[in-house]
């Protein structure tokens, strides 16, 4: 009996500091985002950059899969230097181990604040060496081809 009780509370305590940790990846890469999109609205591609693993995956719709870190910079650099915004929203973030599953829709507006393109994400974050970084991105476009 004695036994039985100890295991139920070692497993509500493991179930406790695993609602802690998930709670701590959500607002890790919610800040995360925000500096992100800071860092690229401010055309710090450096640090725009360390908010992404050096092996990630990143997938457009339309486009074939760009992979490194160096390929997101480059795909980023003309619409932060042509003073578009990117404004995300977190929908979910489901924490997995070392990993970190996020759902969420964007916005991208032109210098003149027009809405010019909106979709939604899905994007898996590793945590490397106690700091979340993207580690595949897919991004779906609800514009229509033109």
């Amino acid at each position: 009996m004695k036994k039985t009780i100890w295991f139920v509370a070692l497993l509500v305590c493991s179930f406790s500091i695993k609602a802690q940790d998930s709670s701590n990846a959500k607002a890790s890469i919610e800040e995360n985002s925000k500096m992100m999109q800071t860092a690229m609205e401010s055309g710090d591609f450096e640090k725009f950059g360390s908010f992404f693993t050096e092996d990630v995956m990143f997938k457009m719709s339309g486009y074939e899969p760009l992979t490194g870190r160096a390929a997101v910079i480059s795909a980023h650099k003309p619409m932060a230097e042509g003073g578009m915004k990117l404004v995300i929203n977190t929908e979910e973030i489901i924490e997995l181990g070392e990993f970190a599953h996020e759902i969420g829709n964007y916005e991208i507006h032109n210098p003149a604040g027009e809405k010019v393109d909106q979709g939604h994400y899905a994007t898996l974050w590793k945590d490397v060496n106690g700091e979340w970084k993207i580690y595949r991105d897919v991004i779906s476009t609800s514009v229509g081809a033109q």
